[in-house]
């Protein structure tokens, strides 16, 4: 998706996010320790300056990099974005690096020679590129109220329903209305969540929004998966210093059939 359009569509709420104390801001693609970059100025120490969106913190510009740190640090496999081993320990050193590369000669391990061909990360990028987004529940009377009142307290000010795409290479990508529910900012979380990392320009109590979307399909929530109750997740927005705190009011004041509604249309997504 362009800057833009995420710029654009962050801006368009920025009226109601002052009101309700609601700011964030966009992890860029800078080396770490290099400052902001502003948009339309050239940093020496930035890769790009431009929007980076994916991982916890919007840490990874690209789903390739996204793919790459996972298989590195989730899974301990070298590969040529990440090509170092994480511990430097020689007799923890067994295998040449890195470990995942782009393959020279066909494997023929599959039907599709540029797939064998590829790394592994390029083809989790693939996979995770052309999935489709999960597609939601059928509206009921409750998930609508809900998906109102969701917008009514503030969700909708960081879980911005759409978006669109840029034009794509990929077949049917281009220009498409999309509904992540997400701004893809990060958002200082308060005390309550943070964890002390710092990635990119993210500091260790900012976290990008996630997105909502196939949300009812998740067992555990949050970055770190402490809950698998959804109304525990929503109330653990709110603690000191979160952006979140009037938002998390607003849901508290409602009576509680409304606010089941909400939980019903979040399960819906």
């Amino acid at each position: 998706m362009p800057d833009i359009n995420l710029e654009n569509d962050a801006a368009a709420a920025a009226s109601p996010r002052q009101t309700a104390g609601v700011s964030g801001e966009f992890n860029r693609s800078a080396n770490e320790g290099s400052g902001a970059v502003t948009p339309g100025t050239f940093n020496l120490s930035a890769n790009d300056g431009t929007i980076s969106r994916f991982g916890w913190k919007a840490q990874n510009k690209s789903l390739l990099m996204f793919a790459g740190e996972a298989y590195n640090v989730e899974q301990g496999v070298t590969n040529e974005i990440f090509p170092n081993e994480r511990d430097d320990t020689a007799s923890c050193q067994y295998n040449p690096l890195p470990e995942d590369a782009t393959n020279l000669v066909d494997t023929g391990l599959s039907n599709s020679p540029a797939s064998d061909l590829s790394s592994d990360i390029v083809n989790f990028a693939a996979f995770m590129r052309l999935s489709a987004g999960p597609k939601p529940a059928p509206a009921t009377a409750s998930t609508t109220r809900g998906q109102q009142a969701f917008a009514n307290v503030g969700c909708n000010l960081c879980h911005i329903a759409h978006h669109t795409t840029a034009r794509s290479i990929f077949t049917n990508q281009s220009n498409v209305p999309y509904s992540p529910y997400s701004d893809f900012e990060v958002h200082d979380m308060g005390t309550g969540l943070q964890d002390q990392v710092a990635q990119g320009q993210a500091t260790g109590d900012q976290f990008r929004t996630a997105p909502l979307w196939g949300v009812g399909q998740r067992l555990f929530f949050l970055h770190d998966g402490r809950t698998q109750d959804l109304l525990q997740a929503i109330e653990a927005h709110s603690s000191s210093g979160s952006e979140a705190n009037t938002v998390i009011g607003n849901f508290n004041a409602l009576p509680a059939p409304s606010r089941q509604d909400i939980l019903n249309f979040l399960r819906s997504l």
